[in-house]
């Protein structure tokens, strides 16, 4: 019997801020041992995520938005879009709402 040792680990994600670098809005990840990454979209974020660090940035975003209302696009838009792969939409979600979006772009 041999036992397997992972030869790296990856720090699970802690938080998320959206930046903006150059005049356009960034999600910058924060991983447990204090590195972070920058994504310009969340289709690029979610190539290089697993299912594990999307499950760890859903309890953020969630926890985060559970007494407050995201202030920006780029939050409204994680917040929808994970709530969307998580199943948890309900009728109160402005994806139902209206194709008009709270920032004036279509969700």
């Amino acid at each position: 019997f041999v036992e397997a040792v992972p030869l790296a680990q990856k720090a699970s994600i802690m938080d998320y801020q959206v930046v903006v670098v150059d005049n356009k809005p960034k999600y910058k990840i924060i991983r447990a041992d204090d590195t972070h990454q920058f994504y310009i979209s969340f289709t690029t974020l979610l190539k290089n995520f697993d299912r594990e660090d999307l499950k760890a940035l859903w309890r953020i975003v969630k926890d985060r938005f559970s007494s407050k209302k995201p202030t920006n696009f780029s939050n409204e838009y994680l917040l929808l879009t994970l709530k969307t792969m998580f199943g948890e939409l309900d009728a109160h979600d402005a994806i139902w709402r209206s194709q008009k979006g709270t920032y004036g772009l279509s969700l």
